[in-house]
């Protein structure tokens, strides 16, 4: 007989977003369960971002040295990919037990097992032969996304995000098929390990989004590293050879390489929920919902990668959005959600960030842009930075309503900027701040 169990709240997911729900929840005295089916923490700490910045702070490490080897360092830099593996498991293996004991310690109830809809109220959990029905209030759907699958010939030969992050060794040579923030960022990563990389690029830029001159520079700064880029390009076929792959590209040339990594974006996994038995509308963009993230039944939510949302999919909104469907359902809003100046980042070598309008939509907007390079400012000349570039929108009133750096610290520099939009600081109220200098905030000043 299937067990029943009843909660005022079931939330599906236990990554950041359904976490941060839950919490919201639990803290208001609701009675709520987190049900997952892979791994507790979900993919940001156990397979994405957080593990990505473990290796890349080797890479970052290893940069740094290089941009002094001519100025004061003589020694050779070189990444040991096991040793940095070790470190990155280390962090990411204890992330599900850390997980579960943090649930068992808010008095959080959680149910491991895979979550389906019987109907509009309830839905069963299946774990093996084990079968749990849960009745709930409300439902709140964080159940994320996945990697696109791809259809060539030898495709399941390919590896996804999560296995790249996972590799035990890093072959001499490997394909990226892909232009987007994570083909980038794992070409950063492999190629200052040893690996000679292919990054194989459907159109005729990368990273769609972000400011073209800024991905350009990117991808001449990656090229010099060693990396090779082929635009318009798409893989045809992927054999084995031997120990190796033969990948077969679009104008006729094989490549023999020992990974091949597809980086070609993310679905989101609305459609292993049985959402139609519950009356839920999704899509290949994920669930629909309104401005309440209240899908096409009242009762049940969605946030974070999982919800067809207007904005990006990051881990920073998924907790955002998962705070505020808590608060909703505790009444403590009847506000539609109304989200800040969200930030973007490419975690590459060197970083790209962004927040608020960007400067290809200024003119439009009659604002004003304003082209840096701080490749010489003192703050990242005593850094041997390669290279330093921003760029600043200013509305008619001269506040800040946009920025986009390039260089190593571009995204702790943009978080700066984020506040200062939110404060509507403009060139003229900025002087009235203070900051440690040298240091990234003492260049704000300059930078209007």
């Amino acid at each position: 007989m299937m067990e029943s169990l009843k909660f005022d709240v079931a939330v599906i997911g236990a990554g950041p977003t359904g976490l941060a729900a839950a919490n919201g929840l639990k803290a208001a005295g609701k009675k709520v369960v987190v049900i997952e089916q892979y791994l507790w923490g979900g993919t940001c700490p156990n397979y994405g971002c957080d593990p990505k910045k473990l290796l890349l702070a080797g890479v970052e490490a290893r940069e740094a040295a290089l941009a002094f080897q001519d100025d004061g360092l003589q020694a050779t830099v070189e990444i040991d990919w096991p040793k940095l593996m070790e470190r990155k498991n280390r962090y990411t293996q204890t992330v599900p037990t850390r997980t579960v004991a943090s649930l068992d310690a808010s008095g959080i109830a959680h149910l491991y097992g895979k979550a389906e809809f019987i109907d509009a109220k309830q839905l069963k959990v299946t774990d093996g032969d084990t079968e749990t029905l849960v009745q709930a209030s409300d439902y709140v759907l964080a159940v994320g996304q996945r990697p696109n699958a791809m259809t060539i010939p030898g495709a399941e030969l390919t590896i996804d995000s999560e296995r790249f992050l996972s590799l035990a060794e890093m072959p001499d040579e490997m394909v990226i098929i892909g232009g987007g923030y994570i083909a980038l960022e794992f070409a950063s990563i492999a190629a200052a390990a040893g690996s000679k990389v292919h990054v194989l690029v459907r159109g005729s830029q990368v990273l769609k989004g972000f400011d073209a001159d800024f991905a350009e520079e990117l991808v001449e700064q990656l090229s010099d590293r060693g990396v090779h880029f082929y635009f318009d390009t798409e893989a045809t076929a992927i054999t084995k050879a031997g120990t190796n792959l033969k990948v077969e590209l679009s104008f006729g040339t094989v490549l023999e390489v020992g990974v091949v990594v597809r980086a070609v974006g993310r679905q989101a996994n609305s459609d292993r929920l049985a959402l139609e038995k519950a009356g839920v509308d999704y899509n290949q963009h994920g669930v629909n919902v309104n401005e309440y993230l209240q899908t096409t039944n009242s009762h049940i939510f969605a946030a974070g990668d999982v919800a067809n949302t207007p904005v990006a999919r990051l881990t920073s909104t998924g907790g955002f959005e998962g705070r505020y469907v808590a608060q909703f359902i505790n009444g403590q809003t009847k506000a539609a959600i109304a989200y800040p100046p969200v930030p973007i980042t490419v975690f590459g070598t060197p970083k790209i960030a962004a927040v608020g309008i960007p400067a290809d939509q200024a003119e439009a907007k009659g604002y004003t842009v304003k082209n840096f390079d701080m490749t010489n400012w003192y703050s990242y000349y005593r850094l041997a930075e390669r290279k330093v570039l921003a760029k600043v929108v200013l509305n008619a009133a001269g506040e800040i309503v946009g920025a986009t750096v390039l260089g190593s610290h571009a995204d702790e520099l943009v978080n700066y900027f984020i506040d200062l939009i939110n404060r509507h600081e403009s060139d003229v109220t900025i002087q009235k701040h203070l900051y440690i200098y040298p240091s990234l905030a003492s260049d704000l000043g300059y930078l209007l």
